[in-house]
């Protein structure tokens, strides 16, 4: 709307300047001297000068405004518009040097022969004596015939620049618009369509230009297709490697990483998004200890360097294994060679791993201990009864005999249930597994517990719609009685006095579904005294308890039942309301 109006009124104010220009030259054509009186042949000249000036004008609007549109589009940096204005230059230039050297010397000879024409009838009239009158009335149409000669070569010159101008403006829209469709074309395949093609209806050049791109782009397509297919499958096999792998390049920053390399990061830096962060993102020990490795690998100038680090966590002992591998890239080219170095890195979490072989060693120790002891234990058992019965008439008075007999024979009671624990520890019994529902089984037994000992508040959070899962009932309520056991003696140990007012103690069991995984999360808590820093980072391990009655393998058979069952237990942080007590979670598979 804006544009037409503004091209009406330009167009406007042409045709007001190009009617003021022909009035100044009517008006001063006809005050000229001897023009007051004209004929018929002098207002066909004036008609025709008028005529030519207004088609200059016409000629002149059109020349300019193309000429300023192509300057315009030359400062918005238009596609081709560069291309368009050098050859609308090259084009005005040998058109106007000609038409102008060809105008002069015209107007030179026109000029001449006028003049020439003119004074040969003064000469004649004076000779003969003609009238005088007619010679002044022709002579004033002299100007009126030389500007329509001028006017005619002007608009002969114009037209000439202008049939130039549009050659050049065809011309350059048939060579410019194959060259914007392709430079359109080459920004489309930049940003990532591969299916963009050129039209193949012209000739010549442009035409095997146009196909060359169209199997160019068909190539690319194929391959960036392949190269993605390769990515998708490296990225799976990534994604699906069970390790944290990581690769840095040269400068330090992390280029890609797998599922697990986040959950690690997670887990123990507390940082989710650190993709193209160089190593020292993740603190100092991370960084120090990372370079100490680095340092080591290329100073021994190896290909690839395996490292076990062991560290506190959260109060556990943790054990993480490094590998590390240089990792080159070699572009090979007959004339290139361009070297790409980065670094593969594998962290391996065997903390749990470490935990399992140690267990596993105290359970065949426990096996051999059980055995060993089993065997002597009999023939001493049978021999104190047999003295017992032989000498039972005959030492009936002698209470120190009776009382020595019975005190080996009730140590020997005591090794065997010793060693029955560490036969049951050793190798639990086979799996007899059902579909078992977890809160019904934590409500059956919380009954006896809670009638057992009124003195505790037990409190039950369980998950109103849990699903059933696979499990030995009898072991999963060994668990579970295992748990609520130790919790009862901690509150009944010396530094806790259960029948203080207003120190309630409490026992909280709490089953929920795991949110992002399949897995029941149970919670066992308790606010006794929490479990001393000095056994929590081998509180699963047998033998190892707070008490010096107590065997400690209580929990060593809770963490071995339900890593057999392909669930994890650990020590976790209390709850606010728990206070300083212990809370221990339990993950089960769905």
């Amino acid at each position: 709307m804006y544009s037409s109006s503004r091209k009406r009124i330009v167009i406007l104010l042409l045709s007001l300047a190009s009617l003021l220009i022909t009035g100044w030259l009517e008006f001063f054509l006809f005050n000229r001297e001897y023009l007051s009186k004209y004929d018929t042949n002098r207002i066909s000249l004036f008609l025709l000068i008028n005529i030519h000036v207004v088609a200059i004008l016409i000629l002149l609007y059109l020349i300019i405004r193309q000429s300023i549109k192509l300057f315009v589009e030359t400062d918005k940096i238009s596609t081709g518009s560069n291309f368009r204005r050098n050859l609308l230059f090259s084009f005005s230039i040998f058109s106007i040097i000609p038409s102008v050297l060809v105008f002069f010397i015209a107007g030179k000879l026109i000029t001449a022969s006028i003049d020439q024409n003119y004074l040969l009838i003064q000469k004649e009239q004076k000779n003969i004596g003609v009238k005088i009158v007619d010679y002044k009335k022709f002579k004033s149409t002299r100007n009126p015939v030389y500007w329509s000669f001028l006017f005619t070569f002007i608009l002969a010159t114009l037209i000439i620049l202008f049939l130039s101008l549009w050659c050049a403006i065809y011309l350059a829209k048939g060579i410019s618009k194959p060259i914007l469709e392709l430079l359109n074309a080459m920004g489309m395949v930049k940003n990532g369509n591969w299916n963009v093609t050129l039209n193949q209806d012209y000739s010549g050049d442009l035409k095997n230009l146009s196909i060359g791109f169209n199997q160019m782009t068909k190539t690319l397509k194929m391959a960036h297709e392949q190269l993605e297919q390769n990515n998708k499958e490296m990225l799976m096999i990534i994604e699906n490697i069970k390790e944290a792998v990581f690769y840095i390049n040269k400068q330090a920053r992390i280029v890609t990483y797998n599922t697990a390399s986040k959950n690690i990061v997670e887990k123990f830096l507390n940082l989710t998004r650190f993709k193209n962060k160089r190593i020292n993102y993740f603190g100092p020990q991370v960084t120090l200890k990372a370079t100490e490795i680095i340092k080591e690998l290329l100073k021994n100038n190896k290909k690839q360097l395996t490292k076990e680090i062991n560290f506190s966590f959260k109060s556990e002992q943790k054990t993480l294994l490094v590998h590390i591998t240089r990792v080159q890239n070699n572009f090979s080219n007959t004339q290139i060679n361009i070297p790409e170095e980065g670094l593969l890195i594998i962290i391996e979490d065997l903390s749990d791993i470490v935990k399992m072989n140690k267990i596993k060693t105290w359970q065949q120790a426990a096996s051999q201990i059980a055995h060993e002891i089993k065997n002597p234990l009999t023939p001493i058992q049978l021999a104190t009864q047999h003295l017992q019965r032989k000498y039972k008439n005959i030492l009936q008075q002698d209470k120190v005999f009776f009382d020595s007999t019975n005190t080996i024979l009730n140590h020997v009671k005591i090794i065997k249930d010793l060693a029955s624990h560490f036969s049951e520890y050793a190798q639990l019994p086979s799996n007899n597994l059902e579909l078992i529902d977890i809160n019904k089984i934590i409500e059956e037994i919380g009954c006896l517990y809670t009638v057992s000992y009124p003195e505790i508040n037990f409190i039950y959070e369980l998950e109103p719609i849990i699903p059933k899962i696979k499990f030995d009932p009898k072991k999963i309520k060994r668990v579970f009685v295992n748990l609520l056991d130790n919790s009862i003696r901690a509150l009944n140990n010396k530094n806790i006095n259960l029948n203080r007012k207003g120190d309630q103690n409490i026992i909280k069991i709490k089953t929920s579904i795991k949110t992002g995984s399949n897995q029941i999360e149970i919670l066992f808590s308790d606010n006794g005294p929490g479990i001393p820093k000095s056994v929590k980072n081998t509180l699963f391990m047998p033998y190892v308890s707070t008490e010096q009655k107590n065997m400690g393998l209580g929990l060593a058979i809770v963490h071995e039942i339900v890593a057999q069952n392909g669930g994890y237990v650990k020590l976790v942080e209390p709850s606010i309301e728990i206070k300083n007590g212990a809370s221990f979670q339990i993950l089960l598979p769905i």
